[in-house]
């Protein structure tokens, strides 16, 4: 007979289940599992079948009547052959039952095995013999008697135990180095419970490895909002040391350091990539998880006009120029990354990239728009299809005009130079106007932009246009630093050489232009 609590309650006498009866002899038999081999108070056995105050006069005869349907649907063939016996054990009652038969029981001694070989630097066995104990769980602990209403100390004591080994086994997998295996797992945990430090620190460090800095630091600070606003609290010690050590780049951070095992020494070609580290390097490129580098000042740029969008209430324009694979869209996204990360800098962000189409984000606890709303929006701003600039400035307005804005609106618009004569039009009249609304767009594209409109951005004191140099050798060691620290690439060959195969890729990994569409 095998009792599961790990999810649903359920009883199983080898492929049949136990019927149990109604919620109170269900609840009576959770009760007794949580404290099997141990007596329960008929004192605690009625506060847990009844709220406080409301248990009726006949409150003692239910549960001697649900105690006596238990044993019924318990006996079988008798503990000696695998079932359990509930008896009677003043104060209360005991339910005597083989520990091994209790999928919670189980699921701690192979938590407490983990945690040993942990503790003694056994990582892959700890991290097996903690996925075994999480791979019981079939849901919230008792999760059918939990939607009725049941919420006992004990039961959350089991969640947070689960909790507890969750983070123990992302502790065993990140050194074994395994953080692309579990950095999904880890983005769930962490939306589901964000408060939790030590998960946040899990997800920080394997999306550093996974060559996400960006990513990590943006977890660091909405972990620290929530602290902030639910607890008001400051992160502790360990998480800021954390993110102290992902802004530099601490060697301590690599894989092979944190599990004790050699780092790579196979030297690679002069091009600096490992034997499959290409690949890696151009899912980074792919990815667009890259760090941000040598471009602080144009992104202060970009702040600053969104806070002067913002105190001087009308649109602002941002042009970022640059040939290919200098990184415009590299750059766009991190302007997007920061608006998330810093809730009250913006009230909505509209993003329109050829590749993805129109993305629409509310901010800072904005409520999202509705879906009508939001399809013509898109429409407007639509990759592909007909469009005309008179019909987008009216859908725009309309906008505006049914949604005050008290924080800026942010327009993120990339390959601008590609996009129609529509939308050329529409954003130099909307950076143009004179409409008392705080309104950001930053736009990115190439210097075909100025053929096609040799007077963009006017030289007005709303507008700005900011040119990306090519990257300093300085600068493209650091992304050498920062793949070499992910694996995708081995610190060998001349730098010279190092430099240019980066450069080459960065190149490479440029999509071809499409045709425009005017």
């Amino acid at each position: 007979m095998r009792f599961r609590m790990l999810g649903p309650l359920e009883v199983r006498n080898g492929e049949r289940a136990a019927a149990l009866g109604g919620a109170r002899q269900k609840s009576a038999l959770a009760l007794l599992l949580l404290h099997a081999n141990r007596t329960v108070a008929t004192s605690r056995l009625l506060d847990a079948l009844w709220p406080a105050g409301q248990a009726p006069p006949s409150a003692r005869k239910i549960l001697q009547n649900a105690v006596s349907g238990l044993r019924g649907a318990l006996a079988g063939d008798g503990r000696a052959a695998g079932g359990a016996v509930l008896v009677t054990r003043p104060p209360g009652y005991m339910l005597m039952v083989d520990p091994e038969q209790v999928d919670l029981h189980v699921f701690e001694r192979l938590v407490a095995q983990g945690r040993a070989r942990l503790a003694r630097g056994e990582y892959a066995q700890a991290a097996a013999a903690l996925r075994e104990a999480l791979d019981l769980w079939r849901g919230p602990a008792l999760a059918d008697l939990a939607e009725t209403g049941v919420s006992w100390p004990e039961l959350a004591a089991v969640e947070n135990a689960r909790l507890d080994a969750t983070e123990d086994y992302f502790e065993a997998a990140l050194a074994c180095g395994r953080h692309h295996e579990v950095v999904r797992e880890l983005e769930a945990a962490v939306r589901s419970e964000p408060l939790r430090e030590r998960s946040c620190g899990h997800l920080m460090l394997a999306l550093y490895r996974c060559g996400r800095q960006a990513d990590a630091l943006e977890t660091y600070e909405r972990t620290r909002t929530a602290l902030v606003e639910d607890l008001g609290v400051d992160p502790g010690h360990e998480l800021r040391a954390l993110q102290r050590a992902i802004l530099n780049h601490d060697p301590a951070l690599r894989p092979a350091a944190a599990a004790g095992l050699p780092a790579p020494v196979e030297a690679a070609g002069a091009a600096g990539a490992s034997r499959d580290g290409t690949a890696s390097v151009e899912e980074c490129l792919t990815a667009h998880s890259l760090p941000i580098v040598d471009r602080e000042y144009e992104l202060a740029v970009v702040q600053g006009m969104l806070e002067r969008a913002r105190h001087r209430r009308r649109p602002h324009l941002v042009t970022v120029l640059g040939g290919p694979g200098l990184g415009k869209t590299r750059f766009l996204i991190e302007v997007e990354r920061r608006l998330v990360s810093r809730t009250q800098s913006a009230r909505y962000l509209v993003s329109r990239c050829p590749a993805t189409g129109v993305t629409i984000q509310s901010l800072g606890g904005a409520p999202r728009l509705p879906a009508s709303e939001l399809t013509r929006l898109e429409g407007m701003l639509a990759v592909d299809g007909a469009q005309d600039a008179a019909r987008m400035a009216a859908v725009w307005k309309e906008f505006l005009a049914g949604h005050p804005l008290d924080l800026p609106l942010v327009l993120v618009i990339d390959d601008l130079h590609q996009g129609p004569d529509a939308l050329l039009e529409f954003v130099d009249g909307l950076a143009a106007g004179s409409d008392p609304v705080p309104v950001l767009v930053v736009a990115a594209a190439r210097a075909d932009l100025l053929d096609r409109r040799p007077c963009w951005g006017g030289g007005g004191s709303d507008s700005a246009v900011l040119t990306l140099d090519r990257l300093s050798d300085t600068a493209v060691d650091q992304l050498l630093d920062f793949l070499w620290l992910t694996g995708a690439v081995e610190p060998h060959g001349p730098p010279g050489d190092r430099r240019d195969h980066l450069r080459g890729l960065l190149r490479a990994a440029v999509r071809p232009p499409e045709p425009l569409s005017r």
